[in-house]
């Protein structure tokens, strides 16, 4: 059992990456995505701060991510931890700097479809998308009454 659940909607902000399987190494797909947190007050109205996250999808969870997700997507995706990362690149003045990202390792990957991000409001967060599609599981399957099924037959 893991002991950190993570489950997050947000839309890939730039060109997912993906890199096929050499020798041992099975395939990857990463993906900037940014999430908007909960909507806060700022001093010239409701502010809604955005994070990016990098998501990370291994073996045929990544063959499958590259092939349907692109950028302006809204994904949801579940993991088992936040991954603090950090790198040195360059700032657009050629100085060296040190940048951080935040990972996450995805099991899940779903389209998200309930999920408007054109037309959002002050009231919607958490954003509506839909757990059953998150989790994969089957939807549901209305069941005739016991007591129909017998006066029937």
């Amino acid at each position: 059992m893991d002991d950190m659940q993570i489950s997050l909607t947000g839309r890939i902000a730039y060109d997912p990456k993906f890199w096929a399987a050499d020798g041992d190494k099975p395939p990857m797909w990463s993906a900037l995505v940014e999430v908007a947190g909960p909507p806060t007050s700022g001093r010239n109205g409701t502010y809604v701060p955005t994070r990016r996250v990098e998501v990370v999808a291994h073996g045929l969870d990544a063959i499958r991510a590259s092939e349907s997700y692109h950028v302006g997507h809204v994904i949801t995706v579940q993991g088992r931890d936040l991954i603090a990362r950090a790198y040195e690149t360059k700032d657009r003045h050629n100085r060296p700097v040190v940048r951080g990202v935040v990972q996450v390792v995805a099991k899940t990957l779903a389209m998200s479809t309930r999920y408007d991000p054109v037309h959002q409001q002050s009231g919607t967060w958490p954003p509506a998308s839909s757990p059953r599609l998150a989790q994969g599981a089957a939807t549901p399957v209305m069941e005739e009454d016991q007591a129909e099924a017998v006066s029937t037959a």
